[in-house]
């Protein structure tokens, strides 16, 4: 009798085929005063859009995003339209304010 496991996953996750297609992010902390730019290499167009998506989300400057012929898939002010998240307004609360009400 074999062993079953008492966990056993439902199913497989797809795994991302290597085309060999590279799709180069440029990234930075900050604008760099020599135009070099920070890289990371993706093997699609989605996962450098995603990787882009997520330097924004952590504050960083994406500077372009280059195709696997090389040519310039997206520009920075593409990329900061197109993925820039909404900006959330808070609002201060003047501290003689009571606080807000409890959700239910």
């Amino acid at each position: 009798m074999a062993f079953k496991h008492a966990y056993q996953r439902p199913f497989t996750l797809t795994p991302e085929y290597d085309t060999g297609e590279r799709w180069i992010v440029f990234w930075e902390t900050r604008r760099p005063e020599s135009g070099n730019w920070s890289e990371v290499v993706e093997k699609s167009q989605a996962g450098a859009t995603e990787r882009a998506k997520h330097f924004l989300k952590l504050g960083f400057l994406v500077f372009q995003i280059t195709g696997p012929a090389g040519g310039v898939f997206m520009t920075e002010a593409e990329i900061t339209q197109r993925l820039q998240l909404p900006s959330t307004v808070k609002t201060l609360r003047i501290p003689d304010e009571p606080p807000p009400p409890a959700s239910t």
